[in-house]
């Protein structure tokens, strides 16, 4: 959500300013990741990593064991202090020209000026904490009969080691600043030279490229020192609250949200937006920023969606055996946060169809009502598998409004093969709460059938999305290669219908997150080869 906000606001700054000196975040994003598949950027990013590693490494061995000691020593207190009183004031910065006279312009110059800052902030982190060390702990460890070999192991290096994690933490991003510093002075190497050296050739882009490379870089080393500060100081952590929510960090709270909103799922319904996309490029050419705000559109409009479903089925969740276990139920997210959540995702949703056009604005709302209104369904219409279905199944419709306007029969046939297809599963998967769903007055198609008739439907729906797929080589003027992969779609709908039976669906799962993924693959394969082959 927050890496969302910074986009949109990016994205605002860039449209008010419309200057090319500050490129749309979605031009930057797509020349990011065209520029990962080439050798020279990972020559520079991994120069670059290397001089920031080393450096952070031979900070940390030389000052820990500093700090450490003259943190417990007064001795060797009053011979560090007076040198960091007066070292560390000083900015180390000026003295590049120095260094590199000294080291040369290779990568030692810059290693040794990091290392240098590095250095201080390491070692006064380290020896004040353990300053700050209650003297209980020495007389413990005395009173048991230990020596200052056992109060050093055992008092000193475990109070010093966090602090010293923290301080690497805290450094990460003057390290990177650094770094950037270093490689923009007299060099041809690192993320540095290649920002500047695109600020040079004024491509703006590229720039930011370089921008956000370096930004990856500094968050994950955060990510990994925070990593190994957990691993190496437990001790550390052992009086954290027992609450679920102070328990869970950044991490753990961001697969909390994707495991609620199901993000798997999202991305197994991607393809069939991408399939609309390939079936509009036979109309009207695509640009990359429609390519980007598409997907962000449609990663928006399920997150809300999904979530608003939890939100309104959270007390049926946590009646139901099966569903108790969901983030809601079991206090991973608040309904409060799962309500902002939804807030920020369907604005996600009406941002993005704002920047492909004023009628997808228009349109993006009643898209949520319709989205929302689904996790009512149950509650009074048996129908309401076909209604999820047609819900989802708008996806590549609103693919083609964005890029072409009104449908045409082409993409209302893949919207209905969508639809028959998320409808028919549904049906497969509702047979797990058959017995709940019955004696709490909830509707499915299973409740209101039976579970054997509900396995014909669903078969039906399922074939009827071949039909529609097949009709789509006519209709969109594919080539007869588009049925191969159509082929291959049929046979996984008949081997679905073999490993989840009536009496026996304990392989719902293996159904739904390996064959219907793959069906949806194919999906977009087949709509793209019959593209490639068409007339």
């Amino acid at each position: 959500m927050t890496l969302a906000a910074f986009f949109i606001l990016w994205k605002l700054i860039a449209v008010l300013m419309s200057s090319p000196v500050l490129p749309e975040p979605e031009l930057v994003l797509l020349r990011f990741i065209s520029e990962l598949w080439t050798s020279a950027f990972w020559y520079h990013f991994l120069i670059s990593l290397r001089r920031v590693c080393i450096s952070i490494f031979i900070a940390w061995i030389i000052a820990f064991p500093i700090g450490a000691i003259a943190g417990y020593s007064n001795t060797m207190n009053r011979i560090v202090s007076p040198i960091v009183y007066m070292a560390y004031p000083i900015p180390k910065m000026v003295l590049l020209p120095v260094i590199v006279l000294l080291f040369g312009l290779g990568d030692v110059s810059k290693i040794v000026l990091i290392t240098l800052i590095l250095f201080f902030q390491v070692l006064v982190s380290t020896r004040d904490g353990v300053r700050l060390l209650n003297p209980r702990y020495y007389d413990s460890v005395i009173s048991a009969g230990g020596g200052k070999k056992d109060i050093i192991t055992n008092v000193v290096l475990p109070a010093a080691l966090p602090h010293s994690f923290t301080a690497i933490r805290i450094s990460i991003g003057t390290a990177i600043s650094v770094l950037f510093f270093a490689e923009s002075f007299a060099t041809t190497t690192g993320l540095g030279y290649l920002i500047m050296d695109s600020w040079a050739r004024a491509d703006y882009v590229m720039i930011f490229v370089g921008i956000v490379a370096m930004s990856i870089m500094g968050l994950a080393l955060y990510a990994l020192v925070s990593f190994m500060e957990k691993k190496l100081c437990p001790w550390n952590f052992s009086n954290e609250l027992t609450t679920v929510n102070d328990k869970e960090g950044i991490f753990e709270k961001t697969v909390s949200y994707s495991k609620m909103i199901k993000l798997s799922h999202t991305l197994f319904a991607l393809p069939f937006a991408l399939a609309g996309l390939i079936l509009a490029l036979r109309v009207k050419p695509v640009t990359p920023s429609m390519i980007f705000w598409i997907i962000i559109a449609m990663v928006g409009a399920r997150s809300a969606a999904m979530g608003f479903n939890r939100i309104v089925d959270a007390d049926i969740d946590a009646e139901n055996p099966r569903t108790a276990i969901r983030e809601i139920p079991k206090g991973k997210i608040s309904k409060n946060e799962a309500i902002v959540f939804v807030i920020f995702s369907s604005i996600l949703l009406i941002f993005s169809a704002a920047m492909l056009s004023y009628i997808c604005f228009i349109l993006s709302f009643p898209l949520l009502v319709v989205l929302f209104f689904y996790s009512y369904t149950k509650r009074f219409t048996w129908l309401a598998h076909i209604y999820l279905g047609f819900a989802i199944g708008l996806a590549p419709v609103a693919v083609w409004v964005a890029i072409v306007g009104l449908p045409d029969i082409s993409i209302i046939l893949l919207a209905l093969a969508l639809m028959t297809h998320i409808a028919g599963f549904d049906i497969l998967y509702a047979c797990q709460d058959y017995e709940f769903d019955l004696a709490n007055n909830l509707f499915s198609i299973p409740v209101r059938f039976g579970i054997k008739k509900a396995f014909y439907i669903s078969a039906i729906l399922h074939i009827l999305t071949v039909v529609f797929l097949v009709s789509l080589l006519w209709s969109a003027g594919f080539g007869i290669w588009y049925l191969i992969p159509v082929s291959l779609i049929a046979l996984l709908y008949v081997l679905e219908h073999r490993i989840v039976k009536p009496d026996d669906i304990t392989n719902i799962d293996i159904a739904f997150f390996h064959i219907n993924s793959i069906i949806s693959v194919l999906v977009f394969v087949a709509i793209l080869t019959g593209y490639l082959t068409g007339k």
